[in-house]
């Protein structure tokens, strides 16, 4: 029996002894570095890591509001923009003919007058309330579109055009008016009180294209006088 074991145990592995600071325990080194967990160094490049998605993301968030305001006010402009090209062209094509004795004229003239920057007209388009015409003056005076109204007949006409005016809007930006004569087949910077309407008018507005608005009086105006001149031709070569 004693043999036995004695057999039993010379067969089992001896192993060398664990020094004492391999060891787990209170007393070892190695629980110290078995346990999970970040160095200084780790951290800081995971803070700095961390700080420019921040960065990134802000800075992107930021832009896309940027690119929003700004199509918003683009958009904004835009439509303030359309709605007064809108107004002049429905003013414009009314445009009537409205002819009146002036202080410094000799007779009767057409009331429309107008440079680049301004231009006088009468119009048909008047409130229901009045009827009639009525006259319109727009001028543009550092950087503000300015406008300015009167019923007609309007006796004291030249006096009440230097009045006070509206503000139509205060930042329009590049504004510049020209106008065509179909008689000299050419476009014109101003346009002086006298016997006609001129046949269009283009306008310059901001970044806007140039768009011309034709004058169905000024047409009308024309046909007339060129079938006058016709009717006096042929009466003039029937007594020859």
């Amino acid at each position: 029996m004693n043999n036995k074991v004695r057999s039993q145990k010379s067969k089992v592995k001896s192993y060398p002894s664990i020094p004492p600071f391999l060891r787990g325990g209170a007393g070892g080194v190695i629980t110290r570095y078995s346990q999970k967990g970040f160095t200084l160094l780790e951290l800081i490049i995971a803070i700095t890591i961390l700080s420019l998605i921040t960065i990134i993301i802000g800075s992107a968030f930021r832009l896309g509001i940027g690119a929003w305001e700004k199509g918003e006010r683009e958009t904004s402009e835009t439509q303030r923009l359309r709605v007064l090209s809108g107004l002049l062209s429905q003013q414009l094509k009314s445009a009537y003919p409205y002819k009146m004795k002036l202080e410094d004229q000799d007779e009767e003239v057409v009331l429309f007058k107008g440079d680049p920057e301004s231009f006088l007209f009468v119009t048909s388009l008047t409130d229901a309330r009045f009827g009639g015409f009525k006259w319109i003056r727009y001028s543009v005076k550092e950087g503000e579109l300015l406008y300015k109204e009167g019923v007609l007949p309007d006796k004291k006409l030249e006096d009440n055009i230097k009045g006070k005016e509206e503000l139509v809007d205060e930042n329009i930006g590049e504004f510049k008016i020209e106008y065509y004569s179909s008689k000299d087949d050419e476009w014109k910077e101003k346009w002086d009180y006298g016997k006609d309407l001129p046949s269009a008018i283009q306008v310059k507005i901001s970044y806007f294209q140039p768009f011309v608005i034709s004058l169905p009086m000024s047409l009308q105006q024309e046909n007339e006088d060129d079938d006058q001149e016709k009717k006096f031709g042929n009466e003039a070569s029937q007594q020859t």
